[in-house]
């Protein structure tokens, strides 16, 4: 064994491959010295110069092994290349095809990230780069294995059948996709609820739409800290309401319970009063939205201030305020009036909150027929 080991590397061509193999390394490796070198010299944050030399890296890598296989590899690997109907030479091309494309995304959402601008903004520039280089590998592809107009016709029939019968749930959710692109009824950054789900949109891809989850077993609309995927296709068969697309308002309400006995008028002023303090800036806010809403939609709100309504309940008198809050801060405008408004309460005698309460009488007494 050790005789052919010694006889494979005497072999002046074996000999000639290792010194091309040695001259590759020493290149790369110089040229990663010195662009390490530069980035560490670089009056940038520690974070960004990991990213940086991580890049360095790979790049490097990436070409160590981009010139070294074709040195090495027994066949010669153009040669398949060079054979267009050889499937081996086929697979060759899209397996290099797919690296590059990988390596020019790779650099381009490095890029991306490295730009000083929204972070919304930047997640919308890294999905629209990896759609266009899905995109253009998808037609590599394409040209790689059909040949002529007569292999693409075909080509294409066989994908619309498979499509057709195994993978309808697949083009629904791509269907979906173009919808949400094209009409754009949801972005990145909405709250939005979709059959049964509720949450901040996070992101869109191809299949699906994730959401941080909202609700559930937490109250308020707040987050539960759970990921949602919701398939596209789901767009075609649940409704859909979007809390800030638009107009980022909505109105709520809240309730209180007071004694027959207690001043209803005063509690009802109380309530008014914390209503209004505490939706003062929002209703600006909201007369240009309606404003601007009422160019595009057909919408008319005549009144945008709180407003108390009295109902006789069982165990007293209800009064609910109704005001107009943001979308994504319903839980703490809540929370802001519940404190104002028993500190007003508590200020005020003749005032008293009910609850349900029950008489028992015993057998004899008052009461009883």
């Amino acid at each position: 064994m050790i005789n052919n080991l010694l006889n494979y590397f005497s072999n002046p061509v074996v000999i000639h491959k290792l010194l091309r193999s040695g001259i590759v390394i020493i290149v790369l490796w110089l040229a990663l010295f010195f662009v390490r070198r530069f980035i560490n010299s670089l009056k940038i944050d520690v974070e960004k110069r990991r990213q940086y030399l991580k890049i360095a890296n790979r790049t490097a890598a990436f070409l160590s092994l981009l010139i070294l296989i074709p040195i090495w590899t027994v066949t010669n690997l153009f040669s398949y290349l060079n054979n267009s109907k050889t499937v081996m030479g086929k697979l060759v091309t899209s397996g290099l095809a797919f690296l590059l494309v990988y390596l020019s995304l790779f650099f381009v959402r490095r890029l991306i990230n490295s730009l000083k601008i929204g972070i919304a903004k930047r997640h919308q520039y890294r999905k629209r780069a990896s759609y266009t280089a899905t995109f253009i590998y998808f037609i590599i592809l394409i040209s790689i294995w059909a040949g002529n107009g007569k292999q693409w016709a075909t080509l294409f029939s066989l994908l619309g059948a498979g499509i057709a019968l195994a993978l309808h749930e697949v083009l629904l959710n791509i269907a979906g996709w173009v919808y949400i692109m094209a009409r754009r009824p949801y972005r990145e950054g909405d709250r939005i609820e979709l059959g049964n789900v509720r949450g901040d949109v996070i992101d869109i891809r191809l299949f699906q739409t994730t959401l941080l989850e909202i609700g559930n077993w937490v109250g308020g609309d707040q987050s539960t800290g759970r990921l949602v995927n919701l398939p596209h296709g789901q767009i075609f068969k649940n409704p859909l309401y979007n809390y800030t697309k638009g107009f980022e308002f909505l109105w709520n309400e809240m309730s209180i319970l007071v004694t027959f006995e207690s001043n209803w008028e005063k509690a009802r002023k109380i309530l008014l009063k914390c209503g209004e303090e505490e939706s003062k800036d929002v209703q600006e806010k909201v007369k240009k939205e309606i404003e601007r809403m009422s160019r595009e939609y057909l919408i008319y709100y005549r009144k945008f201030t709180p407003i108390v309504y009295t109902e006789i309940g069982e165990s007293g008198i209800k009064l609910t305020l109704r005001y107009l809050t943001e979308a994504k801060e319903r839980r703490i405008v809540e929370d802001k009036l519940s404190r104002k408004i028993l500190t007003e309460i508590g200020k005020t005698p003749d005032v008293v909150l009910a609850y349900p309460t029950y008489r028992i009488y015993k057998k004899g007494e008052k009461g009883e027929s």
